[in-house]
């Protein structure tokens, strides 16, 4: 068993602007005056990014031995950084949404924040049973022995919890941007009236968070009090099985392998993250999947 704890920081990363935003009043309201305004948006990379990671790391391994092995590995961990890099597929921003503030509004918990990640994987080789293997078995015996013999169980369960993601406002984008935004960038953050908690009989994919905690920010329209990735989406947990038989009787180094993949045994369903725009009127939904039902292959191979 070995526990470790890991940290990491990072400084100078490339961020994404518009270096061609207009500007915003103290209260956020948008004053509508562009630096450049003959020009449209400006792409800049800006290497003032930072970033931040704490986990604590344990593993538990057994060698085979037996005809048995596994190895578990728990991680509870924490990311923050200032935005998602351009590309990767998250949910919150490529590009920061207010360029003249990113520490104060775009820090914030990192696209692929799991809080807590659970993997056990194993391999366990079914053992004869001696009374078939004895020299005074019978001819049935010894045929049940041909079939039930050089099997294996493997296996793979991951357990985490959710992504975490960002509450806007996108009805807002396009007065906030003003001609002077760049897709996949907009500072059309919501208004937080609370943090979204929920009980756990209360949550479900109709309703993921309470979403009488957050509204669109208008009279008139400006920047939203939401930070980046507050909420967290729902968790996932996945069991893979394998079923091998080896076939050696093809002289040595040669065998063949028939193989039963299982993936996602249980169908468990993954949802997807929920509806995150407060102007859509699906706002607080689960309506997409974050994985595939239960898949199963078979295959042969030989080793030579």
């Amino acid at each position: 068993m070995t526990v470790d704890y890991v940290g990491t920081k990072g400084t100078h990363l490339s961020i994404l602007k518009n270096l061609n935003q207009q500007f915003f009043n103290p209260d956020g309201t948008p004053t509508h005056i562009i630096p450049y305004p003959p020009l449209g948006p400006i792409e800049y990379r800006d290497n003032m990014g930072n970033s931040v990671y704490h986990g604590l790391e344990a593993t538990l391994e057994k060698r085979f031995s037996r005809g048995l092995m596994f190895r578990a590995a728990y991680t509870y961990s924490h990311s923050i950084d200032m935005v998602r890099d351009n590309l990767f597929g998250g949910t919150s921003a490529s590009i920061v949404g207010y360029s003249y503030n990113v520490k104060g509004t775009n820090r914030g918990n990192s696209e692929f924040d799991f809080r807590h990640w659970l993997a056990i994987s194993y391999v366990y080789q079914i053992p004869e049973i001696p009374a078939l293997a004895s020299s005074s078995a019978g001819a049935g015996a010894k045929a049940l022995r041909q079939v039930l013999r050089d099997w294996r169980i493997a296996g793979f369960t991951t357990a985490r919890t959710g992504r975490p993601f960002t509450i806007i406002a996108g009805a807002n984008a396009g007065t906030l941007g003003d001609r002077g935004n760049l897709p996949g960038g907009s500072g059309a953050y919501a208004d937080c009236l609370g943090n979204g908690a929920l009980s756990s009989s209360e949550r479900g994919v109709n309703r993921w968070f309470d979403t009488a905690d957050y509204a669109r920010p208008i009279d008139p329209v400006r920047l939203g009090t939401c930070g980046r990735n507050t909420l967290y989406g729902p968790d996932l947990v996945q069991f893979d099985f394998n079923l091998t038989r080896s076939f050696n009787y093809f002289g040595e180094g040669r065998r063949l392998d028939l193989r039963w993949d299982m993936l996602n045994a249980f169908n468990n369903t993954h949802f997807g993250l929920p509806n995150s725009d407060v102007t859509s009127g699906q706002f607080g939904q689960i309506t997409s999947l974050s994985g595939d039902p239960r898949v199963m292959q078979f295959a042969l191979k030989f080793y030579f």
